[in-house]
């Protein structure tokens, strides 16, 4: 029984992290519409969003969502948004490499 339950703990403990990580598809394919797939935007006029940090991304969408930041499509996604929403987006992006070939 002590095997078993060391074997299921290590188990979760290998499981876990790894779906907590993953990202809602769906949200994120939303940014990468314009933000690219790798966070970087192939659009000069578009903000690169990989490598940038969690709270900075995070107060920007707040700012766009409450109208402080001015911008004509980011203030229709955001307003899309829930704040969990956001706190995910923000995650997912300040992991990513600022340099996708490093």
């Amino acid at each position: 029984m002590m095997k078993f339950s060391a074997l299921l703990f290590g188990a979760l403990l290998v499981a876990t992290p790894v779906t907590a990580q993953q990202p809602n598809r769906a949200l994120i394919l939303e940014c990468m519409a314009c933000h690219g797939d790798d966070g970087i935007a192939k659009d000069k006029d578009v903000p690169h969003l990989a490598g940038q940090s969690y709270d900075y991304l995070l107060r920007q969408m707040r700012n766009f969502q409450s109208g402080k930041r001015p911008h004509k499509e980011m203030k229709v996604m955001s307003r899309l948004m829930d704040d969990s929403e956001m706190q995910e987006i923000a995650d997912y992006y300040s992991r990513l490499p600022r340099d996708p070939k490093s």
